[in-house]
C-alpha cells in the first residue's frame, strides 16, 4: 500500500522515478543536493545517491500512510508546486 501511495503521489507530481520491489523508490528531483537540503529543512529524511552516480536523485524509504504524505506534501512546496 505505501509503494502504490508514494508512487502514486511522484507521478501526480510529474516526478519520474525508477520502478521497484524493495522497500525505497528513488525519485529524479534535479538538483537533489538542493531538494534533500530543502526537506531536511521540512523535518524529511530522504537519502541523496550521488554517490553512486545519481546526482538528480533521491532514495526514499516506503513508511507509513502519514509519512509519505508529508514526503509528498514537502516535495510539492520545494518543487514550487
Amino acid at each position: 500500500a505505501g509503494m502504490v501511495q508514494l508512487t502514486a503521489g511522484l507521478r501526480e507530481l510529474g516526478v519520474e522515478y525508477i520502478p521497484s520491489h524493495d522497500n525505497f523508490v528513488c525519485c529524479r528531483v534535479g538538483d537533489a543536493a538542493a531538494v534533500n537540503r530543502a526537506l531536511l529543512e521540512r523535518g524529511v529524511i530522504v537519502r541523496p545517491v550521488a554517490g553512486y552516480g545519481m546526482p538528480e536523485h533521491l532514495r526514499v524509504s516506503i513508511g507509513l500512510e502519514s509519512e509519505n504524505a508529508r514526503f509528498l506534501t514537502a516535495l510539492a512546496e520545494v518543487l514550487g508546486q
